[in-house]
């Protein structure tokens, strides 16, 4: 079925994947919040596999891959080290035991420090699922999706991370060593620019609120 759609037929139905992924995500998280349960990766994992089945790849949603056959770059053209496939069952255990852990109890943040603590965690554990590497496409997208499954868990607004890709490689590529805050960054720009667009539409209602009101004179 793949082999007969194009290139951009393709692009359109992994967009419409990724919107009914985040979808299922906010149900998902809503229940978390309620009954005050962690995010857990089997989650990220179903998102994944909404995506590539909307998009008519379901040999790839979902799925770890069984290969090293994948031979990736980074942005400055050094090797990326991904992990052996068959170490991903293990590798995936482990961040999933971390991320239990993080979001366990994690609660609205009410001081800068706590802010920075959950978008430290969301860069961190985003950017380990990303070296794991774990599906044979799409772990880019899976990895931020993890951002705001993290955000969505403690209160705050999902974001769709809309810096130019070279930017946002560049990123990935400083946490590669360690040095997460070009990724935190992102995050934060995301968190300010959704509170940005939540001011205008509440000011523009507002005023159209006071409009039909004069209109009513």
């Amino acid at each position: 079925m793949q082999s007969s759609l194009s290139k951009k037929d393709i692009d359109i139905l992994e967009e419409k994947g990724l919107w009914e992924a985040h979808s299922y995500l906010h149900r998902i998280i809503k229940r978390l919040l309620r009954k005050k349960f962690p995010v857990e990766i089997r989650y990220i994992k179903e998102a994944h596999r909404i995506i590539f089945t909307v998009a008519r790849q379901p040999g790839i949603g979902g799925k770890y891959r069984k290969d090293n056959s994948q031979d990736l770059r980074r942005i400055d053209g050094t090797p990326l080290k991904m992990t052996d496939w068959k170490n991903i069952p293990n590798e995936i255990a482990e961040l999933d035991y971390e991320l239990r852990e993080a979001t366990r109890n994690i609660k609205p943040p009410k001081t800068e420090k706590e802010y920075k603590k959950i978008v430290f965690v969301a860069a961190k554990l985003s950017h380990r699922l990303a070296s794991i590497h774990p599906f044979r496409n799409g772990n880019g997208r899976a990895s931020r999706l993890l951002i705001d499954a993290i955000l969505m868990r403690a209160g705050l607004p999902s974001i769709a991370v809309k810096k130019e890709k070279p930017q946002y490689l560049r990123a990935m590529r400083q946490t590669d060593d360690g040095n997460y805050s070009s990724l935190e960054n992102i995050i934060i720009d995301g968190l300010e620019e959704h509170k940005r667009k939540n001011y205008v539409i509440a000011l523009r209602k507002k005023l159209e609120y006071f409009k039909a009101k004069r209109r009513r004179r």
